[in-house]
């Protein structure tokens, strides 16, 4: 394993609001950061005010430069791979990748390698860069689509606390065996682990299991299923597939929740993660990603369409 110090800069000007307030104060209403990190940089002097180290109880006034400079200790332990994924974005804060279906987002025992986690580490090598593989969220092997992946820890606690305020938008296409009568809705089922078998979800009373819910709206409406968009509120594992289950609707192609004969239509789950929405740990702007329906989604669509007008 080899390590290095990768280090990270912010900087901000001290705005009228916060003129006389509390150098601590400002740090935490700008920049979110943990209590944790907080010590770290009373202690190692990491925060400069004009140029100068300040107690964190000192006041700042308006138009002082605050300066904040953070050390991570980062270990390149993944194994370096070349796996395709394409960049969508890329700053010093986060990289957005678009991963493709039939790849795992990271290294497990039944999975060593081949992984989009490889795939990244390779792609920095290349550049001479060395991160930790820091995803903010998941998607399972069979569903393709956007991630956002953070390059250091404060872009992930930051986003981490974004999706815990509402903050942080995942919107999916997927498309479903029979119509959905209501051309909206919300599923509101908590979700637990099967006890009987270790990777399946299933929908469990109220009261048990971990809240779940998610937003639907059908897109177009064909004689034998459903082309929807759906945004999740909450994100446990399997969340939209488990969900469309419950209510009727599995996935084309889910070979873990679906009906199992739906193969010759599309070969993987007909689950898509088009676009993102989040509020940026740096730029503190709104910042939005999308791309369309992948070519065998497309497809289906498609085939679907044309079994309507035969």
């Amino acid at each position: 394993m080899t390590n290095q110090k990768v280090m990270t800069t912010y900087s901000h000007l001290v705005e009228e609001q916060d003129d006389g307030k509390m150098l601590q104060q400002v740090l935490q209403n700008k920049f979110r950061f943990s209590r944790k990190m907080m010590t770290r940089m009373k202690l190692s002097g990491m925060v400069t005010v004009n140029g100068e180290s300040m107690f964190f109880t000192a006041r700042v006034h308006k138009n002082d430069h605050i300066r904040i400079q953070i050390f991570q200790e980062e270990a390149a332990y993944i194994l370096p791979e070349p796996v395709p994924f394409v960049v969508i974005d890329e700053d010093e804060d986060l990289l957005i990748v678009a991963k493709p279906p039939g790849v795992v987002v990271h290294p497990t025992n039944g999975y060593p390698n081949g992984t989009l986690a490889n795939g990244v580490m390779h792609y920095w090598k290349e550049r001479g860069e060395t991160y930790l593989f820091r995803p903010v969220t998941r998607l399972d092997r069979d569903t393709s689509g956007l991630m956002v992946i953070a390059k250091h820890a404060y872009a992930h606690a930051f986003l981490a606390e974004q999706m815990k305020k509402k903050r942080y938008q995942r919107t999916y296409y997927a498309v479903c065996h029979h119509p959905i009568a209501q051309a909206t809705g919300t599923i509101d089922m908590p979700i637990d682990r099967d006890p009987d078998q270790p990777m399946y979800r299933k929908v469990v009373e109220a009261g048990h299991g971990y809240p779940a819910i998610t937003h639907y709206e059908v897109v177009e409406q064909f004689s034998s299923a459903s082309w929807v968009r759906l945004q999740l509120e909450t994100g446990r594992t399997h969340q939209i597939r488990v969900h469309l289950k419950a209510i009727g609707h599995p996935i084309f192609g889910d070979t873990l929740y679906g009906t199992g004969d739906d193969y010759l239509e599309i070969n993987r789950q007909a689950l898509h993660a088009t676009s993102l929405k989040l509020f940026h740990p740096r730029l503190r702007t709104w910042k939005e990603w999308s791309m369309p329906l992948p070519e065998d989604m497309k497809q289906l669509v498609s085939q679907l369409r044309s079994n309507d007008h035969v």
